[in-house]
């Protein structure tokens, strides 16, 4: 009788272990996907240029300008092109400016025919004797590097699937209460970011995707023309801190003479040079370059937000013209075979067969 109510109770004891160790795995597990819920549910910010774009789902994957200073008239152009990963409807963004601006829509082409203009010179070097594998080399040749305040809405338009308000601001809560209140979704973080603009009295370029436009945010979007007054050549940058994810930019800009970097992590020069109105098909492009302006191409593929600590600034610098070069080997072949080493092969092969022939003959004179 003992012995069947111990093994009872020892039936029982490891049923309530089971249930016990099933509880607990259940708990830990409902732990872990409610963590990753939470964590998934906190929004990235992808910026590019003064952008600042709010959504978990939106990347930016790349962000092209056209940037054309006049230093007599100290007015200031950029052509700015966004190419966003997303399907979000609702995304906005924030450019400043240093004074009030226009904004118009830009042309796409624009920048194909500027990329045609600095495409790399590609040398071809023929080669007889082809790298067998057993060493190493590199085909490219590298490039030199290089509270309580009042919102005024200075101008409101649509353009395009974008709706368009140009502000002015006396305090950051201000801005940041407005463009919320408008719609306009947009970092927790901003208004601190907005400080030094604030105070140096700079004016906002506010964008988002109209709600009846039917268009995601995803692709190239079409490119905006933002004209403004300016004392200095000036990208803002300084928004873009505030990034989830390292920035891609590339700048075409285009002036008097060629320019180079004073504020900023260093970009890579990829073309300097002078472009001329013959040089482009696009009629608006050909008024855009006038008598013909210096070009600067600038590229950063992988730009830390941490490293971003102001605007990128930029200086008239020498006008000596740069064009990356590309040195490419071209195998010469015969018969589908490198004709140095067939040229090897076939001296090797008749050196043999004479050899062969004058050891014959010698062992044919001697018997």
């Amino acid at each position: 009788m003992s012995r069947r109510r111990g093994s009872k109770i020892s039936r029982m004891t490891i049923w309530e272990w089971r249930v016990r160790t099933f509880t607990r795995v259940v708990t830990v597990l409902g732990v872990l996907l409610a963590s990753s819920a939470a964590a998934v549910a906190q929004p990235a910010w992808a910026c590019g240029c003064g952008a600042m774009i709010a959504d978990s789902s939106v990347r930016i994957s790349e962000e092209t300008s056209i940037v054309r200073y006049d230093a007599a008239a100290r007015t200031e152009e950029i052509v700015m092109r966004l190419s966003a990963e997303s399907e979000a409807k609702d995304a906005a963004w924030l450019f400043p400016t240093p004074s009030e601006a226009t904004v118009e829509l830009g042309e796409r082409g624009w920048f194909e025919e500027l990329d045609e203009l600095t495409e790399p010179r590609v040398v071809t070097r023929k080669v007889w004797f082809p790298d067998l594998g057993f060493g190493s080399g590199s085909d490219a040749g590298s490039a030199p590097a290089a509270g309580g305040g009042a919102v005024r809405v200075l101008g409101e338009r649509d353009l395009g699937p974008f709706r368009v308000a140009t502000l002015d601001a006396s305090a950051p809560d201000a801005l940041t209460g407005w463009l919320t209140d408008n719609g306009y979704r947009l970092s927790p973080d901003l208004e601190d970011a907005l400080g030094p603009y604030v105070e140096q009295g700079w004016k906002y370029v506010a964008v988002k995707l109209r709600p009846d436009s039917g268009e995601a945010l995803t692709g190239e979007l079409a490119p905006l023309r933002v004209s403004f007054s300016s004392a200095e050549l000036v990208y803002p940058m300084r928004l873009s801190r505030l990034a989830d994810d390292p920035q891609r930019l590339h700048l075409y800009v285009l002036g008097d003479h060629r320019v180079e970097q004073t504020t900023g992590p260093s970009m890579r020069l990829a073309f300097a040079g002078r472009v001329t109105p013959e040089q482009v098909d696009s009629p608006r492009l050909r008024r855009f370059l006038g008598d013909g302006l210096f070009m600067t191409e600038l590229t950063d593929a992988r730009i830390d937000p941490e490293e971003i600590d102001d605007d990128y600034r930029f200086t008239a610098t020498d006008d000596e013209p740069y064009r990356q070069v590309i040195h490419r080997q071209e195998v010469v072949r015969f018969l589908g075979m490198p004709a140095g080493w067939l040229i090897v092969f076939a001296a090797g092969a008749l050196t043999v067969a004479l050899g062969i022939a004058l050891l014959v003959r010698r062992r044919t004179r001697t018997t």
